[in-house]
């Protein structure tokens, strides 16, 4: 054989390996794909399961203990004429609260991007500022509220008044 006849030969070789390298990626790649939507969902699980666990530590301490069931609902009819220490622990509730729709949202905007994705949580949140009290609160409170979060409420309040 000749010297052309081998490197023939060769470059047929080298082009089988290409080949075969290129469909090995391409195996690869899809794993990998398919890994990154596995771990996405997962992670979706995750914050739905964090958010659901949020909301009931906070309706738990309200089912467990009546005194404070009657201050948030006290609260919720008027802030303003709450007395100085009932005043304090409604806004602490509400706090608490907040905090954890602010955790909500975020987990939520943080998987999908997407703030309608958050429907769940904003009835929620609607259903508290229908309310006077919740209101009141929102006015004389100093919300330490990421700003995309603050700026969604403010949007929900502003589409309470208007209806």
């Amino acid at each position: 054989m000749s010297i052309q006849d081998w490197g023939a030969i060769g470059e047929i070789i080298g082009a089988i390996a290409v080949v075969a390298s290129l469909v090995y990626l391409a195996a690869q790649i899809r794993q990998n794909t398919q890994q990154i939507v596995h771990s996405v969902e997962s992670n979706r699980l995750a914050a739905f399961e964090r958010n659901i666990a949020a909301g009931n530590r906070i309706r738990e301490l309200i089912i467990l203990n009546p005194e404070l069931a009657d201050l948030f609902m006290r609260g919720l009819k008027s802030y303003a004429e709450l007395k100085p220490t009932d005043d304090l622990r409604f806004a602490m509730l509400m706090r608490n609260m907040f905090s954890e729709m602010q955790g909500a949202f975020i987990r939520q905007m943080s998987v999908n991007y997407d703030a309608t994705a958050y429907a769940g949580n904003t009835q929620i949140l609607d259903s508290l500022l229908k309310n006077t009290g919740v209101r009141e609160w929102l006015e004389f409170g100093d919300a330490d509220w990421r700003p995309e979060f603050a700026e969604f409420v403010r949007e929900r309040l502003a589409a309470f008044r208007e209806s």
